[in-house]
């Protein structure tokens, strides 16, 4: 059922002066959260109401004008719109008909790109500061002898507006769409932000993972997302140096790991191949075994799946199911079969890491 709707404001931190106050704040919200989170989110997010304007409007309820105001989404005109504060831009706030399968603001199209970057830029604070750089390298006679970073510069809202767009006309250019899954595996540098907005802006699923992982868990990250593409750099600062980062982090974890799937995969078409003379009951025996000795497992080394596979093959051996001969023939076809198994994504796009 759709919530009450209320024209009472939802007070503020700056409101509440005393503990009874904020008990009662978190027995509206128990109450009805739908109510509470619903007054939230018109005001501090912005929603893009496609029923209005030529391609829909960006709005949220701005109180202080007492107005639901936003921005065209096909010309980023400033709008006015003639809707009461009741209105709400979703047909459910919160549906909890299916716990624990939560559902919030059903009905309702907002972006985090847009509400991160874009509106801030529309509403006249783009030369405002975003976020600020600093590297590690350290110079302790700066600022008066108190020290500060070699490398520290800002910003803006526009610059990261325009840096995050042509991060995503570069993802789309690679043929990527709403819905597909990218790793974003990068050091602590601007670029990192560019490119997580840039995913955002296009609807792509990300999984962030800093260098600091090892090549087994970026690479299991990887395959756990589904990552048709991986975003990288070349560089990243590590103790006050400039150090390599694509060939020490993402190439091995590409190079280095198979999934597991695909590894059995290549180890079914492997045995069915009739110059092995490799038994449909043998072939399963094998293949079970593996699958056994890779339980668990994600990604693995291609000697992780060879080690399994030698010892189902001296099994069948002690069974007298299988000669030395044939053993050795499947293990070169396999380890041969392995290493030309295609590529874990399909591109590697590689950033450049600057000092300014």
């Amino acid at each position: 059922m759709p919530e009450p709707k209320s024209n009472a404001p939802t007070p503020t931190r700056n409101d509440i002066t005393d503990q009874n106050a904020w008990d009662r704040l978190r027995e509206s919200c128990r109450d009805n959260p739908g109510l509470f989170h619903g007054r939230l989110a018109k005001r501090t997010l912005c929603w893009l109401l496609a029923q209005h304007g030529t391609t829909g409007v960006w709005a949220f309820w701005d109180t202080d004008r007492q107005a639901w105001r936003g921005w065209d989404a096909d010309t980023a005109a400033p709008v006015t719109l003639d809707l009461p504060e009741t209105f709400e831009p979703w047909e459910r706030a919160f549906d909890a008909d299916d716990p624990p399968h939560w559902k919030w603001f059903s009905g309702g199209l907002t972006s985090a790109a847009f509400n991160e970057v874009d509106r801030h830029v529309l509403d006249g604070h783009g030369d405002e500061t975003a976020l600020i750089f600093e590297g590690d390298r350290w110079n302790m006679s700066s600022n008066d002898g108190r020290g500060g970073p070699v490398d520290c510069y800002p910003v803006t809202r526009k610059q990261l507006l325009l840096e995050s767009a042509k991060c995503a006309l570069a993802l789309k250019a690679l043929g990527l769409e709403p819905g597909d899954r990218i790793a974003l595996n990068m050091p602590s540098i601007p670029a990192q932000i560019y490119w997580t907005e840039g995913a955002k802006r296009l609807g792509i699923i990300y999984t962030p993972v800093f260098g600091g992982f090892s090549d087994k868990t970026l690479s299991d990250r990887i395959a756990d997302a589904g990552a048709r593409v991986v975003v990288t750099a070349d560089g990243s600062y590590r103790n006050a140096q400039l150090v390599p980062f694509k060939p020490n982090y993402t190439d091995p974890a590409l190079d280095n790991f198979i999934a597991v799937g695909v590894a059995l995969g290549i180890l079914n078409a492997t045995l069915a191949d009739p110059a092995l003379g490799v038994t449909a009951a043998d072939a399963a025996r094998i293949t079970d075994a593996v699958a056994a000795f890779l339980k668990g497992e994600v990604t693995v080394e291609r000697s992780d799946v060879m080690r399994g596979v030698g010892r189902a093959l001296a099994e069948l051996g002690r069974d007298g199911r299988i000669a030395a001969k044939q053993a050795a023939q499947v293990r070169i076809a396999l380890a041969t079969a392995l290493v030309n198994a295609p590529p874990r994504v399909e591109a590697v796009w590689r950033t450049t890491t600057t000092a300014s």
